[in-house]
């Protein structure tokens, strides 16, 4: 009787965790998406900010593909520093300027990506905490 609650428990945690980890990888790939088509539009010949802007979407990529093969915190703790710097670096970019650059206006897609990441913080929090429960029920 305890293996079959064990079980009932076990399982939603670990459909939780997937629904989890595919949204968070589907934010991940979002803002990647986003940013390649402002580095697009708009950044690909701003110097330091334009290679920025690439880094970031192909860390968002492959960031996005190892929560999914790997489920690890560390993942989790990556990918929330990609989208926490996106969002200090934009914070900047409109307030103060970031290597000699100051945002003239925001676009749609920069208020789009913002949401997006703000999104991403909350769910990572939740898949990291999630995974940090595991880990404690697992010893």
């Amino acid at each position: 009787m305890i293996a079959t609650d064990t079980r009932r428990t076990a399982a939603p945690r670990s459909a939780t965790l997937w629904a989890l980890l595919v949204v968070d990888a589907g934010l991940l790939v979002t803002s990647g998406a986003i940013h390649l088509d402002l580095w697009n539009i708009a950044y690909r010949h701003v110097s330091v900010l334009g290679p920025l802007f690439l880094l970031q979407v192909i860390s968002a990529f492959v960031l996005a593909a190892g929560l999914l093969v790997t489920r690890h915190i560390l993942a989790v703790v990556a990918a929330l520093g990609l989208v926490i710097g996106t969002i200090i670096g934009f914070i900047l970019a409109v307030t103060v300027g970031l290597f000699n650059f100051t945002l003239p206006f925001i676009s749609a897609e920069a208020w789009t990506v913002l949401a997006v990441e703000a999104v991403a913080i909350v769910t990572l929090t939740a898949t990291g905490l999630l995974l940090l429960r595991r880990r404690a029920e697992a010893r």
